[in-house]
């Protein structure tokens, strides 16, 4: 499978948006990720997945710290400043900072405050394991990645809506990626 069919496959995965952040010096280090995930409740700790040849992951490696930021669904403007190259993705960001001085952004939905336990290879990228030492959620509505475009999630969960018992045929849209 080539990189740009796996990148149309994996944009119909629906997800939430987050920015990892990192301090390495005197400076900061951000940028938009939606590999992470929940990966153990005892102890608490998240996985989360960062392409080795970005500054971002270079500052996790050398800190041993990072934050995770669970964007709120009005923070669309904040995904696209950190998935982008930029000399100083904080300039004009309201932040707060954890004991380890890692940025926290103001208005997000959550924050996760991680000590890295076990960092691994996974082809392009580093994988992860951070032990939470801190969480803090707030009344505010997801932000959601889908199809390469930023939406939100509102209504209820769709379990609760009947399941038919005929699939439609599918409609000719789409596509069958293999290996």
């Amino acid at each position: 499978m080539n990189e740009s069919d796996f990148r149309q496959a994996i944009s119909q995965f629906a997800s939430g948006v987050t920015v990892v952040t990192a301090r390495a010096g005197r400076r900061s280090y951000g940028m938009t990720l939606s590999a992470m995930t929940s990966l153990s409740l005892e102890p608490p700790a998240l996985l989360i997945c960062v392409n080795r040849k970005v500054p971002t992951e270079q500052a996790i490696t050398a800190s041993g710290v990072f934050a995770v930021n669970v964007l709120a669904d009005y923070q669309e403007r904040l995904a696209r400043k950190f998935a982008k190259p930029a000399d100083d993705k904080f300039d004009g960001v309201d932040v707060e900072y954890t004991r380890h001085g890692v940025p926290l952004l103001r208005g997000a939905l959550g924050h996760f405050e991680c000590t890295v336990r076990e960092r691994m290879s996974g082809g392009s990228h580093s994988i992860f394991i951070g032990h939470v030492d801190a969480a803090r959620v707030y009344d505010r509505r997801p932000l959601v990645y889908h199809g390469a475009g930023f939406g939100d999630f509102y209504g209820r969960v769709r379990s609760a809506i009947p399941v038919p018992d005929h699939v439609p045929p599918p409609t000719g849209v789409g596509a069958f990626f293999s290996s």
